[in-house]
C-alpha cells in the first residue's frame, strides 16, 4: 500500500489556519471525489459542538475527539454504516491534540491515508507547540507545509507571535500553556510589541 501524504498548515492566532483547512477539503471533496473525515479536540468548544467554524463564520463538519484512539474507532464506524473508504484525514488545532498525535498520524499515513493538519506553530510564550512542529518530521518536502502569519494588532506588521491577555495584562511566562481562546484573551503581535512577563533570563 502506498504511504498517504501529509500537508502541514501552521501560522499565528487569526492568520486562516481554519479557512485554509476548509478550502482544501472542499477541493479534495468537489474535485477530487475523496471522502474526508474531519477531528477537532473536544476541549476547543469554541465552534460549537462537531463543527469547524472561521473568525469569518464559515463551518465544516468536524468530530469532536478526546483521545486518538477515537479516530480509530470513527474510522471503524464510518466504514461499518456507509460502506465507504476514508481517502482523507484531517485535524484542526492540532496543538491540542494528545502527545500521540505523532505516531498517530504517522501509522494513518502507513495506512494509505492523506492527511491535513492545522494548528498554531508558536504557544503564548513564543516557543513551539511540540505536537505542531514535530509534525515537520512527517512532511515529504517543503511543498506539503503552509505558513501563515496575521497582522500585528498594534502596528499592523506581519504578526508571527499570539499575545496572550488576561484581565487586560499580558501573561506571565510561568502561567499555564493550555489556554484556549479567541480574540478575548490573544492578539496577534510582531516581536516588536510582543511582550511576555516574568520571563527568565537567557542562559
Amino acid at each position: 500500500m502506498e504511504r498517504g501524504k501529509l500537508n502541514l498548515i501552521l501560522g499565528n492566532m487569526f492568520a486562516g489556519k481554519t479557512e485554509e483547512l476548509i478550502k482544501r477539503l472542499r477541493r479534495v471533496q468537489e474535485y477530487e471525489h475523496k471522502n474526508v473525515l474531519v477531528f477537532k479536540p473536544k476541549t476547543d468548544t469554541r465552534s460549537g459542538d462537531n463543527l469547524l467554524k472561521t473568525a469569518k463564520g464559515d463551518t465544516f463538519p468536524a468530530i469532536d475527539i478526546e483521545s486518538m484512539f477515537d479516530v480509530f474507532d470513527e474510522l471503524r464506524n464510518e466504514k461499518f454504516s456507509s460502506g465507504k473508504t476514508i481517502n482523507v484525514i484531517a485535524f484542526d488545532e492540532i496543538q491540542f491534540f494528545p502527545s500521540d498525535v505523532y505516531s498517530t498520524i504517522d501509522h494513518l499515513l502507513n495506512l494509505g491515508h492523506d492527511v491535513i493538519t492545522a494548528g498554531l506553530k508558536l504557544d503564548f510564550r513564543g516557543e513551539p507547540f511540540i505536537n505542531s512542529v514535530s509534525l515537520l518530521g512527517l512532511i515529504k518536502n517543503d511543498h506539503d507545509l503552509l505558513l501563515l502569519n496575521s497582522c500585528c494588532s498594534i502596528c499592523g506588521d506581519e504578526a508571527q507571535l499570539p499575545q496572550r491577555i488576561i484581565n487586560g495584562e499580558p501573561a506571565k511566562y510561568n502561567d499555564p500553556i493550555k489556554l484556549i481562546g479567541g480574540n478575548d484573551c490573544y492578539q496577534p503581535r510582531c516581536h516588536k510589541h510582543f511582550i511576555l512577563r516574568e520571563k527568565p533570563p537567557f542562559t
